[in-house]
């Protein structure tokens, strides 16, 4: 929390330090606070959405597994206390965590151009209502969870989802009108986007995809949400209902089976699955054979659900690039694609070393005769085959492109080789936090924060393009982000001035091999004799 609030003050300070005017005038009428406001709203968005979520959702689940919130729900609180409670301490750390940007934003007012009543007070309303959201998420999510870890993985899901993914049915239906176009409206309203086009002046920008929501629309359908989230949590909120019935297991007797069991000794029962090859890494197996999203069902769901995503973004190109063109349907392609990327990386990449330790399974792979260099690269194309596996599935979207203008074809090469990199800087990132961590909640919630900052923090730069950063800062802030290569490669407005493949790629092959060394000397150390 302190090293948060550190971070949210630095940024904020740096952006109005960059702007402040030298000849001590104010301008009622000028956009200069505007060019310092604007990234700062985005940021603080951004900072609520990263650092809020954490911890209600780690809240009632790690209750439950310690056995303490069977102690509250027995204790004289009520429920609606208990639940509140929880709510409350989580929002009160998220004003203190937007507090430490009031004189950054007061910075602003004095300024000029930046007026309480139409845009601090709004900001500060918006912030607050994604703080109580968000924080009904991860409780709602909590409840229901069995671990902490996976709590923390469908909390920051359902927060993209939320934010991001609200506004995708704009793509399908636009304003049209009737029930289609009226549900489009809504699902657009719960984003906070809509609300922060419209407190930093940036409608025009907005309705380029469609979007013509504000931010008391926002507050109506976050205050619905949020209802419906704390009534559902509240119905779980009772001792009986938290009693999980543990597996009985399969009873077999000395008669049932004898002949089966006299076969299967004929065939050495002992081997029940096929050996291993020499060429395959056991590592890799081990984890595909353990880990939940490993297993096969896990997989064909996996399959199942990118498919249906690589049919819908094949529709959209196909519509879009006739009717918008490459350069408008492109942009929402790749910020697609990487969101499933941020969404699947990080709670694959944090599970890899700090799972182990936490569970005791690092002391018997330590025991094992297999290499550190080989559990290290077992681990990480486990997760690595996966994200890209994902990855493919998206790729059609692309492929209609092409056939519908050849003349991209080139261009929708180096975007793959964008996007394939991005999964290699995801991978190694979360495995090295996954390295460091005490336990996999942290880890997780770190991966998070970290690549966030790297997709998202950077195109918060990229926003505050001109003024107050120049091009050739914003350039190379930009290389370090696979994410705007790709936009870059596609002509997206806002980067076609940006020339930075293949520079960008170097770096950030760079990165994910750097993080790659000190795994493996992580790795070795842990693995060396007590």
């Amino acid at each position: 929390m302190m090293a948060s609030l550190i971070a949210v003050a630095l940024v904020s300070c740096i952006l109005v330090l960059l702007r402040w005017p030298t000849d001590a005038r104010i301008d009622i009428v000028s956009q200069g606070a505007m060019l310092v406001f604007r990234p700062l709203a985005f940021a603080l968005t951004l900072a609520v959405m990263m650092l809020v979520p954490a911890f209600p959702a780690t809240s009632l689940v790690a209750e439950r597994k310690k056995g303490t919130l069977a102690l509250l729900l027995n204790s004289p609180k009520s429920p609606l206390e208990i639940y509140l409670g929880k709510l409350a301490s989580n929002v009160l750390l998220a004003l203190i965590l937007m507090s430490v940007s009031l004189p950054a934003l007061a910075a602003c007012v004095a300024m000029g151009g930046i007026s309480i009543r139409n845009h601090i007070l709004p900001l500060a309303i918006v912030l607050l209502v994604m703080a109580v959201q968000y924080s009904a998420v991860g409780l709602w999510i909590s409840i229901r969870a069995s671990s902490t870890d996976a709590s923390l993985r469908w909390t920051y899901a359902a927060i993209l989802a939320l934010a991001v993914l609200s506004v995708g049915p704009l793509v399908f239906v636009g304003n049209l009108s009737g029930l289609a176009g009226l549900i489009a409206h809504w699902l657009t309203a719960i984003s906070p986007m809509s609300a922060l086009q419209q407190i930093t002046g940036s409608q025009g920008a907005a309705a380029t995809i469609g979007i013509s929501t504000g931010w008391v629309d926002f507050l109506v359908a976050s205050a619905a949400i949020t209802a419906l989230l704390a009534w559902s949590t509240l119905r779980l909120l009772d001792p009986i209902l938290l009693d999980r019935a543990r597996p009985t297991g399969k009873v077999i007797t000395g008669d049932t089976g004898g002949a089966r069991r006299r076969l299967n000794y004929l065939v050495d029962p002992n081997k029940r699955k096929a050996g291993i090859p020499w060429w395959l890494n056991p590592v890799m197996v081990k984890e595909f054979r353990t880990r939940k999203f490993g297993r096969l069902h896990w997989l064909i769901r996996l399959i199942s659900v990118c498919a249906i995503i690589s049919l819908l973004l094949t529709v959209v190109a196909a519509s879009g690039t006739v009717n918008w063109g490459v350069e408008r349907i492109a942009g929402p392609l790749v910020l697609m694609q990487m969101a499933l990327l941020l969404l699947v990386g990080p709670s694959l990449g944090a599970n890899l070393i700090a799972s182990e330790i936490e569970s005791g399974g690092w002391q018997l792979l330590r025991v094992t005769p297999i290499s550190a260099l080989r559990i290290m690269t077992g681990k990480l194309m486990s997760a690595f085959w996966t994200l890209m596996l994902v990855l493919m599935a998206t790729l059609p979207g692309y492929s209609v492109m092409s056939y519908i203008q050849p003349a991209i074809s080139g261009q929708v090469g180096n975007v793959v080789i964008s996007l394939v990199i991005a999964v290699a800087m995801v991978v190694t990132i979360s495995a090295l936090v996954s390295a460091f961590a005490r336990s996999t909640a942290v880890a997780t919630a770190t991966s998070y924060g970290l690549l966030l900052v790297v997709f998202a923090g950077t195109l918060l730069i990229w926003l505050a393009r001109g003024k107050p950063f120049g091009p050739v800062l914003v350039e190379r802030v930009l290389l370090i982000n696979p994410a705007a290569a790709a936009l870059s490669e596609m002509k997206t407005p806002g980067f076609e001035q940006f020339n930075l493949a293949p520079t960008s790629w170097y770096i950030c092959l760079s990165i994910a091999a750097g993080c790659t060394v000190i795994l493996a000397l992580r790795i070795w150390s842990l693995s060396r004799p007590d």
